[in-house]
């Protein structure tokens, strides 16, 4: 089991898509790594990407040397995402996830997708997996720039029967934490997506194997 409250003690899961349902790390490194090649800019490797990734997106990208003077950071945004879905159409759902949905729906519990992916994308991607009727609801953001989430997920909350004190969210990034603290939810944090392990511990529990969820639903 891993640390913090039962997962049956809950009565919805809101969980993050890019990086916690879905296995795209490889993808995401490659697709910044064709960019950084395209402007003579060195390479990332996964475990740099890992250390340093977060949100806000573009400081990221300006410490990595990103020109925004020459390019702007829709025109940014937009080369990642023709790149990003060429390298992913490959990615598949995290390690136990296709386990994991059937057995949290199984136990009563309600689950929705929150994402920084525009909100199209996200309702594309669930049904191309096959897990949209996991979920009910699924909240994007209304940008490619993967701004607004936390903007979202206040929306998500009045939109739906999601109450504090009921609610887990699990991600894998710092900002996922971020986000929880902020709607007063609850944090799990997935340590195989877009921040380390390291970064992770002293936010929130950290989860390294989405299967040993599975037995907290018993």
């Amino acid at each position: 089991m891993t640390d913090g409250r039962p997962l049956k003690t809950y009565k919805n899961v809101v969980w993050d898509w890019n990086g916690t349902l879905l296995d795209d790390l490889a993808a995401s490194v490659a697709s910044l790594n064709r960019m950084l090649a395209a402007r003579s800019l060195p390479a990332v490797t996964a475990e740099d990407y890992r250390e340093r990734f977060g949100f806000p997106v573009r400081p990221y990208y300006e410490a990595l040397g990103f020109d925004f003077s020459r390019d702007s950071w829709h025109a940014i945004s937009v080369e990642y995402v023709a790149i990003y879905r060429e390298l992913a159409r490959d990615a598949a759902l995290a390690a136990g996830i296709i386990d994991l949905l059937p057995a949290i729906q199984r136990a009563g519990i309600r689950q929705y997708a929150l994402s920084a992916l525009k909100e199209e994308l996200l309702e594309n991607a669930l049904e191309r997996f096959g897990i949209r009727h996991f979920f009910d609801g699924a909240c994007g953001v209304d940008n490619i720039r993967a701004d607004g989430k936390l903007a979202r997920g206040r929306e998500m909350l009045e939109q739906h029967p999601i109450r504090p004190g009921e609610t887990l969210l699990i991600g894998d990034t710092l900002h996922d934490a971020e986000v929880a603290t902020a709607l007063g939810l609850d944090a799990r944090l997935y340590s195989g997506g877009h921040n380390s392990a390291k970064r992770l511990l002293p936010k929130a529990p950290v989860v390294h194997d989405m299967t040993a969820l599975l037995p907290e639903l018993r």
